[in-house]
This record gives C-alpha cells, sequence and structure tokens, in this order.
C-alpha cells in the first residue's frame, strides 16, 4: 500500500514538473543572420537577471556570481551572459560607435499560443527559456530596481513609444525596460504586432536592441517572490563563496578581488542598493558642462535623480548647465539626492540632527558636572562652623 502511494506522489510531483510553463525570451539585434540556427538553452532566473542587468547597464558590468545556483557552472554562466548580453569591447581597446540603445520588454499573463505567435513572426532571433519563472511580485520588485538605476520611466509609457529610442518621454538613456500585463491589457500584443516592423527597423539600423520576456500566466502567484534568492537575503546554503570578481565581456577577464571591486556588483543583503551604487557615474564631475546634450551624456541625465539647466541668466554669454537634484519616492520612502551628478545619497538633514543632539548631550553632562563641582568645593556658612567646639 506504501509502494503504491509513493508511486502516486511521485507520479503526480512529476506531472506538476511537465506542467510548469517556463518564460521565453528573445533577442533581437542586428547581427542575426536568418540562416543562422541557434540552440533554445534553458537557464535559471539568477542567470536570466544578469542578463538583464547586463544589457541595460549603462557602465562595465560586473559580478562575483554568487547568486547562481551551484548546479550551474561559473564558467557556462559566464559564456551565457556573453552570448545573450549586449557586446562589450575588449579591455583597453576603443570602441568604434556608440553602444546601441538597449530596451527590456516584460510580457506579464502570456498564454502559450500567445508565445508561439511571437515566436513565428520574430523566426531568426536568437531565444531562450527560464526554467523558474519567478511571480509578479518579483517582477515588480525587479522593475523597482530598474527604477532606481534611472532604467524604467518613471510612469508607464505606450508599447509604440517605448520601442522608440529617439521619444525623451519614455527614454532616460541609453537604455529603457517597460512591463505590461497582457491579462489586465490585452490590447497590448496586437500593438506590439502592429509595431513589430518600426522594432524591425530600428534593430537593422542598429539603433536599438531588445529583449522580449514573455513570462507566462502560470507563474504569477508563484513561490518565487524574487528574481535573484541572495538579493532576498535567503537560500545562503546554495549559493556559492567566490573570492574572485568576474568582468563579463566577450573574452572573459578574471580580475582580482581588489581591482574589480570598482566594477562589480557585491552580491550581499543589500545587493539592490550596492548595484544602484555600482551604476552611478564615477570620477570628476565637471561643475558646468557647454550644452544640454553634453550635461546629460556626461551625468548619465543626473543618473535619473534629478535634470539639467542652466545655472547661468539669460545676460550671460556663456552657458553653463549642470544637474538640479530632485527627490525621489519609492515605497513610501523618500530619498533626498547630491552630488555633480545627483549619484550620491544626502543625509546632510540626519548628520546634522545626530551631531547636534551629541554636542548637546555633551554640553548638558558637562554643564551638571561643572555646576555639582562648583557646589561642593564652597565653604560652609560660618553658623554651622560656630556651632562646633573643640572637645578638651
Amino acid at each position: 500500500m506504501r509502494l503504491l502511494a509513493g508511486i502516486a506522489v511521485a507520479a503526480l510531483s512529476g506531472l506538476a514538473v511537465a506542467s510548469q510553463d517556463t518564460a521565453e525570451v528573445l533577442v533581437l539585434r542586428a547581427k542575426e543572420d536568418s540562416s543562422t540556427q541557434y540552440d533554445h538553452p534553458r537557464v535559471s532566473k539568477e542567470v536570466a537577471r544578469h542578463v538583464l542587468l547586463q544589457r541595460t547597464s549603462r557602465y562595465s558590468y560586473g559580478t562575483d556570481l554568487r547568486d547562481i545556483p551551484n548546479t550551474i557552472d561559473t564558467d557556462t554562466a559566464v559564456d551565457f551572459i556573453a552570448t545573450y548580453g549586449k557586446y562589450t569591447a575588449p579591455l583597453f581597446s576603443q570602441p568604434e560607435t556608440t553602444d546601441t540603445a538597449q530596451l527590456v520588454i516584460i510580457l506579464e499573463g502570456t498564454t502559450a499560443p500567445q508565445r508561439d505567435q511571437l515566436k513565428e513572426v520574430l523566426p531568426k532571433y536568437p531565444r531562450f527559456a527560464i526554467n523558474d519563472p519567478p511571480s509578479a511580485t518579483a517582477n515588480n520588485r525587479l522593475m523597482t530596481l530598474f527604477g532606481n538605476l534611472g532604467i524604467a520611466p518613471s510612469s508607464q509609457c505606450d508599447l509604440a513609444s517605448a520601442i522608440n529610442p529617439f521619444d525623451t518621454s519614455c527614454w532616460r538613456g541609453p537604455s529603457s525596460a517597460v512591463k505590461y500585463d497582457l491579462h489586465k491589457s490585452p490590447d497590448t500584443l496586437q500593438t506590439l504586432l502592429d509595431n513589430l516592423d518600426r522594432l524591425n527597423k530600428f534593430v537593422a539600423a542598429g539603433d536599438l536592441e531588445a529583449m522580449l520576456v514573455m513570462m507566462p500566466e502560470s507563474s504569477r502567484l508563484s513561490k518565487l517572490n524574487n528574481w535573484s534568492d541572495l538579493a532576498a537575503g535567503a537560500g545562503a546554503s546554495d549559493l556559492r563563496r567566490r573570492n574572485l570578481e568576474t568582468v563579463i565581456v566577450d573574452e572573459t577577464i578574471t580580475l582580482p578581488t581588489e581591482a574589480a571591486g570598482d566594477a562589480a556588483f557585491g552580491a550581499t543583503s543589500r545587493q539592490q542598493e550596492e548595484e544602484s551604487f555600482a551604476l552611478r557615474p564615477k570620477g570628476r564631475i565637471p561643475h558646468c558642462f557647454n550644452s544640454f546634450n553634453s550635461c546629460i551624456a556626461g551625468t548619465d541625465n543626473c543618473s535619473g535623480h534629478g535634470k539639467c539647466f542652466n545655472k547661468n541668466t539669460q545676460n550671460d554669454t556663456r552657458a553653463c548647465f549642470s544637474c538640479l537634484c530632485e527627490r525621489t519616492v519609492v515605497n513610501k520612502t523618500t530619498t533626498f539626492w547630491a552630488g555633480g551628478a545627483c549619484q550620491k545619497e544626502d543625509i546632510s538633514v540626519q548628520f546634522w540632527l545626530i551631531t547636534g543632539f551629541t554636542i548637546a548631550i555633551i554640553g548638558a553632562v558637562t554643564f551638571s558636572i561643572g555646576l555639582l563641582y562648583s557646589v561642593g568645593s564652597e565653604t560652609l556658612p560660618g553658623v554651622i562652623g560656630a556651632g562646633v567646639s573643640r572637645t578638651k
């Protein structure tokens, strides 16, 4: 009886795994040839997340891959990211052209026929599958990370505008990420199909590369609420501990931890904050830019935390553009920004509150001790001394 029960449980588990839908990812880029045949590998959500971050990163993307499960070889993951990520010039080389705009489109609530339809109309592009697609909550958290990095637009963009890299209403820099729910907005798929010609033209001209992430409806209520377990502080026993940082380029280069520290994203319990810091402009930021466009380019659009403006008045002949930092509100938490590119979190208010409170406490304690000392050192009144007689 127990044997039959065990067989039934195993069969049901096998059916559950078999019925689980995978997420499909299409990579639209100009260098593809219709005659080229690609394998369609399956990867974990952690590896797919690194591909998304590498493509949208506005600086050299590096990671120690500590959130990759032990079942995946590090070299295999690096090769996969280099294959499906954006092209990165080798170290110390000078790129011949400017970087192509990078777009990530996440479609939630897709069905198998809808995914097959998109793969049919986009047959020449490489694709891969995600074995363990996370939930809608995980997608929202990923978009929050994109928003903190200044990649995702502050408000929902129309899909027809989102695929146009020259539309400044949806693009805040050389990369962008958008998300649409086909269950809530069924017309989004038809809008995408109607604009495929425009999308293919941008891709063919080398103006745009896009990743189309098709999340199945079955993953909406998945228990996987993060794209990376390490970012959520969970699953630490299943994650690798590596001492070397790896920079992802076409030719794999391994740097010592000390040398790669500036390029790497630390995968710790504060991984999202460290990734946001690693992607901000580094180095000396000029006080003045000669034009609005140079200010946008030199500050990465003020790191997405402000706007460029001309500090000089209209009477001045020389323009002086710099960043005017603004506050951001994420999950009801207000953050103030400072720095030449609005890349630093402004903690001056907290600093002066703590400093002022500390000085006040030290002053009060010092005054109290001095007061007690001065009272204790005073001589007693003569009346008390007169009542004391010496014994004969």
